[in-house]
């Protein structure tokens, strides 16, 4: 393949090279916004924030990564030699799918190829995950006002049928072993369907997924197959690419000991 354009980004020790020929612009973004979904999820970031060469800010923009080629991520110092990065991603771009091939000290280790329409569906899915997330926690953060100006003004009698803590995070989280978290999966269903106390456990971590099993894109019964035990395993093999502790983390209870 002839590389007529390039853009590099750096994160810690990591270098992603995107490489194309002439390319739509509309599959040239869908590969970055996959290729920064997947940066953030493997390196469990929260946000991204992006400067050139120089150290100057710029924002998330294609025009703007175009202009500068080398975006460091998250004040990763810039270099100038490809070298100094011990592992390199390489994706290549073409019109119908996405060649990545990955390296450690410029040995490959593997490659992997995706059809074009495998990126536009997984980003879809991302983004259908994120806006949910939003709306629940506009929900959330609704209630939780509520909530405060019902203390602040103890006068205002705020009558509710769930009587649930709507976030169980306390400051100091309690550990747990994976039979006390299967033992609040005792579930009643009641007349609007929902759950109580549903706990889930990825990568150790435990949360309260409660108030999320309505959100959930991939449906309730999906996502009540992870319920009460560790579903680190079945949650990988459906989303690797989602950074799950920042959509739950405000959810978390607990850590698992084993």
């Amino acid at each position: 393949m002839n590389i007529n354009h390039q853009i590099n980004f750096y994160f810690a020790n990591r270098q992603y090279t995107l490489v194309w020929q002439d390319l739509d612009q509309n599959i040239l973004n869908e590969v970055v916004f996959f290729v920064l979904n997947d940066i953030s999820s493997k390196n469990k970031l929260n946000n991204l924030t992006f400067t050139d060469s120089n150290l100057s800010p710029i924002q998330q923009s294609l025009a703007l990564f175009l202009q500068s080629q080398h975006i460091f991520i998250n004040n990763t110092p810039p270099i100038t030699q490809v070298q100094e990065c011990e592992f390199q991603n390489l994706y290549e771009i073409l019109p119908n799918q996405l060649l990545i091939q990955k390296f450690k000290n410029k040995r490959k280790l593997e490659s992997v190829n995706y059809q074009m329409q495998t990126i536009l569906n997984l980003n879809q899915q991302f983004r259908e995950t994120s806006s949910n997330i939003k709306d629940n926690n506009n929900m959330i953060n609704q209630k939780q006002s509520i909530e405060r100006s019902a203390n602040t003004y103890p006068i205002t009698k705020i009558q509710s049928s769930n009587t649930q803590p709507l976030n169980k995070r306390q400051t100091e989280l309690k550990s747990y072993t994976i039979e006390e978290v299967k033992l609040p999966i005792i579930f009643k269903v009641q007349q609007h369907n929902t759950q109580k106390d549903a706990w889930i456990v990825l990568q150790d971590n435990i949360y309260d997924v409660s108030y999320y099993i309505e959100k959930h894109p991939g449906g309730r019964e999906q996502i009540l197959r992870g319920v009460g035990k560790d579903a680190t395993f079945l949650f990988l093999q459906h989303h690797p690419w989602v950074n799950f502790h920042y959509i739950l983390e405000k959810f978390q209870v607990g850590y698992l000991v084993r």
